[in-house]
């Protein structure tokens, strides 16, 4: 594992798989996850469930998930990144549901 970044996965960003919002919240664990944005260009939904807490954000274009990453990773975190979607949570629940879902995991910046 490397310390910040975008870890090595083996698939290239053109192949990131496609995956809706309903798909993303049942396979985190939380299919009534709560709305928080619903906007034209991004829906973003946040759950809590007994393994941690999940903020899934889908996208209408890669460029928008892209601006959006940009803005979001200076603050740090862990995200698993698809085409026009991203999951925000922990290493190892991200870890998990890239298994189930495909992605690559980025990181954010640390700051101390």
């Amino acid at each position: 594992m490397t310390g910040g970044g975008t870890q090595p996965q083996p698939s290239p960003a053109a192949e990131l798989p496609r995956v809706s919002m309903k798909k993303l919240k049942a396979t985190a664990g939380c299919p009534k996850a709560r709305l928080q944005i619903d906007a034209d260009e991004l829906k973003q939904a946040a759950c809590q469930t007994e393994r941690g807490r999940y903020t899934i954000v889908t996208f209408t274009t890669d460029e928008g998930k892209r601006a959006w990453l940009d803005h979001a990773q200076p603050y740090g975190g862990t995200y698993l990144v698809g085409d026009r979607w991203t999951v925000v949570s922990t290493p190892e629940l991200l870890e998990g549901l890239r298994e189930q879902v495909g992605g690559r995991i980025e990181t954010g910046s640390q700051h101390h």
